[in-house]
């Protein structure tokens, strides 16, 4: 699956085609998805607030598209600042429609928003620069850097560990692609577990009935290896699953990787 590029509206990843199929699916095959991305966040949240340091003033986000698997209430409310970055031309208008909060008299600060429709490889140095105290999200996006303009695996890789720099020091998460490829839509209803470290691609797929061949999206090393995440499934349709991975880098914490109640993250099981 690829994304959609600057003023591309009929891409399958993006544009109009795009919006129209997350519209029908986004209540449906993907509601446990949605909900295992609400927890996600919550949790990342939990564990900014666990460790003292410099408090987060806003948030990034890298590739959100129109929102569809982001919570609408509750995460970004805590951002007085939002910036979302994103080169498909049709997925400001849906993302604002559906999260930007509307100001009360009651809200603890107005909320900033900021659209910058762009590939989020231009504009992230200088907006680090700028922003220095906001956390940043990558939005279900790395695994796509395969599809840009055919990268190779090198370059790839060196991508990415340019990225892991850009972000030393800052809070940063991320929900990405692990592996894709024709599954049963109810493997998606029960598969999620923790792991303490990295993990490996064929050990993703144990417990599950795959057929065919599944396509690696080279995201292994997006995470700290050292780093606990934990797995899910995302049905982007009835036939096809995405094994998500999703994790999260904290400058303040202690090298061992621990949920926000301050407990180790162990595997649940699928």
């Amino acid at each position: 699956m690829t994304r959609a590029v600057e003023g591309d509206l009929f891409s399958e990843s993006g544009g109009l085609v795009w919006h129209a199929k997350a519209l029908l699916r986004h209540g449906t095959i993907w509601a446990d998805f949605r909900n295992r991305v609400d927890r996600f966040l919550t949790d990342w949240l939990g564990d900014i607030a666990l460790y003292p340091g410099e408090p987060v003033s806003g948030i990034i986000l890298i590739g959100p598209s129109g929102g569809w698997c982001l919570p609408r209430s509750g995460f970004l409310d805590q951002f007085a600042h939002v910036i979302a970055i994103d080169p498909d031309t049709v997925a400001r208008r849906v993302f604002l429609a559906r999260h930007k909060r509307k100001s009360t008299k009651n809200a603890r600060f107005t909320q900033e928003w900021t659209w910058i429709p762009s590939l989020f490889q231009n504009v992230l140095p200088a907006l680090l620069n700028r922003h220095p105290r906001h956390a940043v999200l990558f939005c279900n996006v790395l695994g796509q850097l395969r599809y840009q303009k055919e990268k190779s695996l090198e370059r790839i890789e060196f991508e990415i560990n340019q990225i892991k720099m850009m972000l030393e020091g800052r809070h940063w998460a991320s929900f990405h692609d692990r592996i894709s490829g024709a599954g049963r839509l109810s493997d998606a209803q029960t598969y999620e577990f923790f792991e303490p470290s990295e993990l490996p691609n064929q050990e993703l797929l144990e417990g599950m009935t795959v057929t065919g061949e599944w396509l690696d999206h080279l995201t292994q090393q997006v995470l700290p290896p050292e780093l606990g995440r934990r797995f899910m499934l995302w049905p982007i349709s009835q036939y096809r699953l995405h094994v998500i991975e999703a994790g999260w880098v904290n400058p303040n914490a202690t090298s061992e990787p621990r949920r926000p109640d301050g407990s180790r993250p162990t595997r649940l099981g699928k």
